[in-house]
């Protein structure tokens, strides 16, 4: 099986809106190497979408194909841009690589994308029962000869939520497998302080995650495990585990950080053109859909808080 690495692109947009930006890297099958059946239906899948895709994008204006290619695209512009994030996580890969601008703090990134994970997964789970609900009284209009168009789209729906609720516990398991090897990391630190004759004060967390340090080597390494591909022994046992992403490498980019600028950004909104220059620079051409509807959002949000501002200005006055 081929590898797959995971990178996640963080660009602040406007003050504290960002944008999460995530793509899969696969590289080519070696020749003579077969794909598996689930990948083979996939990439069919994949392949057909984009020819149907590509058909009603071609049509006359006026027509109906061309009427459903602007329809589709103007559902595709309400998606929420951390939903389209989440779901590009998959539940497994060999590596993962966040790259965020150089002057931005790496524990204000690992803040941000925990919060992100912990108010998606409850948010995308209650969405998923909505529209189920939605779905089960339209169930007996499938046989007849009428547009399903609003099945489609719940279903749609469904299958997006579920996604963007797994990606969502997919990314808090990461996370979480980096602030276990952090402790880790402190714990052995403790410990050998410990064993080199300095004391530790009974009942403090100093003394006590010293203490813990064999717990948490056990829980690392049977995270770790189920975060990689193993053989013999070591893949069953690997097997019983839930699997999850591997642990979380976070990358500071000076040349993003010139691009973004992140310090402007508390005053002013990214600007297209460097969001452009950064698909050219990763070869991601839906980042600028994705940033579109993210800059949509913040914008929105920013007239509603004006708005409310005028309006406790003007009580205020009266």
């Amino acid at each position: 099986m081929s590898s797959t690495r995971v990178k996640v692109l963080v660009l602040p947009v406007l003050r504290r809106y960002w944008l999460f930006h995530a793509w899969k890297e696969v590289p080519p099958q070696p020749p003579g190497v077969k794909p598996s059946w689930t990948e083979a239906v996939q990439a069919k899948a994949v392949a057909s979408f984009k020819s149907q895709w590509a058909k009603l994008e071609a049509a006359p204006q006026g027509t109906l194909n061309h009427r459903l290619f602007k329809f589709g695209q103007y559902v595709l512009s309400k998606v929420d841009p951390s939903e389209s994030f989440l779901k590009a996580l998959p539940p497994q890969a060999d590596s993962l690589d966040i790259l965020y601008p150089a002057s931005l703090p790496e524990r204000l990134v690992r803040r941000r994308l925990r919060r992100l994970a912990a108010t998606a997964q409850p948010f995308h789970a209650s969405r998923l029962r909505l529209w189920i609900a939605l779905l089960l009284p339209q169930l007996p209009l499938i046989p007849l000869p009428l547009p399903n168009v609003t099945i489609y789209y719940t279903v749609w729906r469904i299958v997006s939520n579920r996604s963007a609720g797994r990606g969502a516990a997919n990314l808090a398991a990461a996370l979480e497998l980096s602030s276990d090897v952090q402790r880790l990391k402190l714990a052995q630190q403790l410990l050998q302080l410990q064993q080199a004759g300095m004391k530790l004060q009974p009942g403090t967390w100093a003394e006590q995650l010293a203490a813990e340090t064999d717990t948490l080597h056990q829980q690392v390494q049977q995270r770790m495990a189920s975060s990689r591909s193993s053989s013999g022994a070591e893949h069953a046992a690997a097997e019983q585990q839930p699997k999850q992403l591997p642990l979380p490498v976070f990358v500071p980019d000076k040349h993003l950080d010139q691009l973004v600028e992140p310090a402007i950004r508390l005053l002013d909104p990214l600007p297209e053109a460097a969001v452009l220059r950064l698909a050219e620079l990763y070869d991601q051409h839906h980042l600028m859909e994705h940033f579109r509807a993210a800059n949509r959002k913040c914008l929105d949000e920013r007239q509603q808080q004006q708005q409310q501002q005028q309006q406790q200005q003007q009580q205020q006055c009266t």
